[in-house]
C-alpha cells in the first residue's frame, strides 16, 4: 500500500526485468502500479499517450 503512495507522487519502480528498446526509447511498467513507463534525457517517467505517441515507435510484440 506504501508503494502505491510513491506512484502517486510520479516515484514509480522501474521493473529492470522487463526493459525493452521501442525504436525510439526504452520502456517498461512500474512494478507497483504497472503503469506505462519511458526514459528519456531526464530518466524515467510515465508515459503519456498524447506526447509520447510516435509512428516510429514499435509494440513490445513487433520486437520478438
Amino acid at each position: 500500500m506504501l508503494r502505491m503512495f510513491f506512484c502517486a507522487f510520479d516515484r514509480h519502480r522501474i521493473n529492470h526485468k522487463r526493459v525493452w528498446h521501442d525504436g525510439l526509447n526504452f520502456r517498461t511498467k512500474c512494478r507497483d502500479c504497472r503503469k506505462p513507463l519511458i526514459r528519456d534525457a531526464d530518466g524515467w517517467r510515465r508515459f503519456d499517450e498524447e506526447t509520447d505517441s510516435d509512428h516510429r515507435r514499435l509494440a513490445h510484440a513487433e520486437l520478438d
